[in-house]
């Protein structure tokens, strides 16, 4: 595994979302995955904290808003107005 600067450098830039150290931190991510001699397990690890650093380096996507139809009065089964309550003799 890595030295702890790096690990305690890559969260941070996550949390901060700091765009140059989160490129930093994609290609140190790759570059860790790309050693030859790595083990299953921290090809594994490094991979995970690069979905992460993409996540956080991707825009945040804006959800589709849709104009909504404006609903005309008194419209519906044909019943109209639904008084209630009983009537006062």
């Amino acid at each position: 595994m890595p030295s702890f600067s790096e690990v305690t450098r890559i969260e941070a830039a996550i949390k901060n979302k700091n765009s140059k150290e989160l490129e930093w931190s994609l290609w140190y991510c790759q570059m860790r995955q790309a050693v030859p001699s790595a083990l299953p397990g921290d090809v594994k690890y490094w991979r995970g904290i690069e979905v992460l650093v993409k996540d956080a380096l991707a825009p945040p996507v804006a959800a589709k808003v849709y104009p909504a139809k404006k609903k005309k009065p008194n419209r519906g089964l044909g019943l109209g107005p639904v008084e209630t309550g009983e009537k006062e003799s």
